[in-house]
């Protein structure tokens, strides 16, 4: 059995008959703490939350504001650690992160995931700062609006540092990112809250960047719809997973 590594927490709390494995990517200014409620919370999907250099138990290291260089990192230890079948998974900003490990794997000829999630993560930014707006009032005004912060956390000015110190990083990894790939050949499930600035058709999108049809599912609620929607999120994941596991079996005809 392979060791943990430093990306992976909780490698050692796995689920060994678990269908697949779900690696999991943070948001914004988060860390892998964010699915620790994941772990173990379904009996098919072994959870695998993946810590990102600069936060939480990494938080010596330096964080990675280039996508390449973060893809290459993440994609180099899926390719190492995966089990087979896998899933990868990113909310909001990791789901440009999933994407772009996606494609890394596919064009390194590595074994692709079975099954790709993105959720509340459109493929091209479209917020910007106001005229006359700073970036840190910018990435402030939207980490509020977005529901996943309080805003007392934000009023205190050395707990505000801290959170903008950590965030900054991401918001240039973010600033101007749009897919680097062509077309992607995995199944996508994209995710969304129906009270959020991430559409339904702006998560249809992605259609573009794939070779076969998406699926989009929306579930009530914000930007953080998931964390109220947990075992329905699982529950959507193992039936999209499902059936590209059986499409993958008719194709190869077994």
């Amino acid at each position: 059995m392979k060791t943990a590594h430093p990306l992976l927490p909780f490698w050692d709390d796995r689920l060994p008959d678990a269908r697949a494995t779900m690696f999991c990517l943070p948001h914004a200014g988060g860390g892998a703490s964010a699915y620790r409620e994941w772990v173990r919370a379904s009996p098919t999907l072994d959870v695998q939350p993946v810590q990102l250099p600069g936060r939480e138990q990494l938080i010596g290291r330096p964080g990675i504001d280039r996508m390449p260089e973060l893809a290459s990192l993440v994609g180099e230890m899926i390719a190492d650690m995966a089990p087979r079948p896998f899933v990868l998974f990113g909310h909001s900003m990791g789901g440009a992160i999933a994407a772009e490990v996606t494609a890394w794997l596919e064009h390194g000829g590595y074994p692709p995931p079975a099954l790709l999630v993105v959720s509340a993560r459109p493929p091209v930014n479209q917020a910007r700062p106001e005229p006359g707006e700073s970036e840190d009032e910018w990435l402030v005004r939207r980490v509020l609006a977005m529901g996943g912060t309080p805003a007392g956390l934000l009023e205190d000015p050395e707990m505000r540092e801290l959170f903008l110190g950590a965030i900054r990083t991401d918001m240039r990894l973010l600033r101007d990112y749009a897919p680097a790939f062509g077309r992607l050949s995995v199944p996508l499930l994209a995710l969304g809250g129906t009270e959020d600035d991430v559409t339904e058709s702006r998560l249809a999108a992605w259609q573009d960047h794939f070779t076969a049809p998406i699926r989009v599912r929306m579930f009530s609620g914000g930007h953080f719809y998931l964390r109220q929607h947990r075992e329905d999120v699982l529950a959507a994941v193992q039936d999209s997973l499902t059936e590209s596991l059986a499409g993958r079996k008719t194709v190869h005809g077994t």
